[in-house]
């Protein structure tokens, strides 16, 4: 059973509730309310179903994504049609192994995106090119033309939620960037720093000879 919470006026997806339902809850005793779709048509849902994005609309943006997956004119083989057409899955679709890390956390597509044409007209504007991904230059943001680009692989690793920044001597970067900079392997900066516990300014001025000559020392020290 759903504890209260009063879901009037709040938006999910595409649909704002407008108030309790009737009956106002279900045989189980979830709570149900009356929402407006951005189509127009009013649904009644669970508040349950509504805070987890299990329904975000009145049905009409499934209809939508079949009725233009049967109208592709020919796109459907295309690199620029899967990229589309997985972004709405991870997105959208509970049962794709991405949810979690997009739908899940309320990452959105917009609802002009649901169009194909429309996606594919912005991508051609934006500079799509065959090595290219699209990247959320907000990863807290949904996708939409405001905050989506285009990117090398390496460029949105940089924009990755998990990625390591530090900041040394003013200046910040992903822990990658510093390893190319300061001509250390990754692995070795990432052990100094997590593993060994070094400081940002030992880990970066050590040079890479020295910290293995010193682990030597502390070998022949132990035998």
């Amino acid at each position: 059973m759903d504890a209260f919470i009063d879901l009037t006026g709040q938006r999910f997806g595409g649909l704002v509730v407008i108030g309790r339902a009737d009956p106002a809850s279900d045989k189980h005793g979830n709570a149900r309310w009356r929402c407006l779709c951005d189509c127009g048509n009013e649904k009644d849902v669970r508040g349950c179903d509504l805070r987890i994005g299990h329904t975000t609309s009145c049905g009409c943006l499934r209809k939508e994504r079949v009725r233009t997956a049967r109208t592709t004119h020919g796109q459907s083989s295309s690199r620029l049609y899967r990229i589309w057409r997985n972004m709405l899955e991870r997105c959208e679709n509970q049962h794709n192994i991405g949810y979690g890390r997009y739908g899940g956390r309320g990452v959105t597509v917009c609802k002009e995106w649901h169009d194909l044409n429309n996606f594919m007209q912005w991508a051609e504007r934006t500079g799509y090119q065959e090595n290219l991904t699209i990247d959320r230059i907000d990863i807290n943001e949904g996708y939409n033309p405001v905050n989506c680009r285009w990117a090398t692989m390496c460029e949105q690793n940089r924009n990755k939620r998990n990625n390591i920044n530090i900041t040394y001597h003013g200046v910040t970067r992903c822990l990658s960037d510093w390893a190319t900079t300061l001509g250390i392997n990754i692995s070795t900066l990432r052990d100094r720093i997590y593993v060994e516990g070094w400081d940002i300014e030992r880990a970066f001025t050590t040079p890479v000879r020295q910290q293995h000559k010193h682990n030597k020392q502390e070998e022949q020290a132990a035998s």
